[in-house]
């Protein structure tokens, strides 16, 4: 798998992977990334991909990375109760 675009768009980084004729989109924002795969056929290049990714296309994933981040940080919110101590004076 090699890359053969980037570019950012707003806050996102975009990268454009190919292999075996194929096609791939991942989006990253901070830690967090999205993969968008494609078959054989679906993309003939990078630039008519680019050319897809509508901004529908990038509102709709800063959505998901805004659920991905509420999602990550409720893992570590419910780990983090914190113990009670008597008080010692």
């Amino acid at each position: 798998m090699r890359i053969v675009d980037e570019w950012t768009h707003k806050d996102l980084r975009v990268s454009v992977f190919h292999m075996n004729g194929r096609y791939s989109v991942k989006l990253e924002q901070g830690l967090l990334e999205q993969t968008y795969k494609f078959r054989d056929g679906q993309v003939e290049n990078p630039q008519q991909l680019k050319e897809l990714l509508s901004e529908e296309f990038y509102d709709s994933s800063q959505n998901l990375f805004i659920h991905m981040g509420l999602a990550q940080a409720n893992l570590f919110a419910e780990n983090n109760e914190e113990e009670d101590f008597a008080i010692i004076i």
